[in-house]
């Protein structure tokens, strides 16, 4: 394996290096993107017994002290609770889409590598084509096909290696961007919910300019 890494030419560096970076990124988004660290299910049933109780201390006080998105998307809610209603939505909001950045980061990335991947592999495979014409041209042999045969094929190792990392690579981006998406979706809900839990209380109406 390490004959045909060395056989490769000077883009197999490149391309390993996507691969460890690439590895690392999907390891790293998989753990933090779990169910558990993002929306406990066991949190959210928390929030909802203490807001139907009117605790909304003890609520802000648990989302404070928890760390999952879910709890700083509702931390903000609630530290605007006893404002209007279109203010409460604009900072879940805005915290909203905050978590979302941080739950899409480094997919970005993967997916770069997904693109540049096969790229860098065909970059090698010009390189070792114009390295083996050019072994041709210096020891001015014709009629022996073995010469160009053995730089071909020493130039393809690098377009193998590209798309070795490039498909499960992008196939892994796209779960991800999936995966966040249907995380974001119930951010949203969760958020939802807070707010018709805070906006439900008597009095509310009048807080806000309304009829009761």
């Amino acid at each position: 394996m390490w004959d045909v890494i060395v056989r490769g030419g000077i883009m197999m560096a490149p391309i390993l290096l996507g691969s460890v970076l690439a590895l690392a990124i999907v390891v790293e988004r998989l753990w933090s993107l779990q169910r558990s660290r993002v929306l406990p299910a066991a949190f959210l049933e928390s929030m909802q017994r203490l807001l139907t109780e009117g605790r909304r201390e003890e609520a802000l006080t648990a989302c404070r002290q928890a760390p999952s998105a879910l709890a700083l998307v509702l931390a903000a809610g609630l530290e605007n609770s006893s404002r209007p209603r279109a203010e409460i939505v604009e900072a879940l909001e805005i915290a909203g889409r905050r978590e979302a950045a941080r739950l899409s980061r480094w997919v970005g990335a993967l997916g770069a590598i997904a693109a540049l991947e096969p790229l860098m592999g065909l970059l090698g495979t010009v390189l070792g084509l114009i390295a083996a014409f050019q072994s041709v041209e210096q020891l001015k042999v014709i009629g022996n096909p073995s010469i160009v045969a053995a730089g071909v094929w020493q130039a393809l190792i690098t377009t193998a290696a590209g798309l070795f990392v490039a498909i499960p690579a992008y196939a892994l981006y796209r779960y991800l961007r999936a995966r966040v998406s249907a995380l974001t979706l119930e951010l949203e809900d969760g958020a939802f919910l807070l707010v018709q839990r805070l906006t439900a209380g008597p009095g509310r109406a009048r807080a806000e300019g309304g009829t009761p």
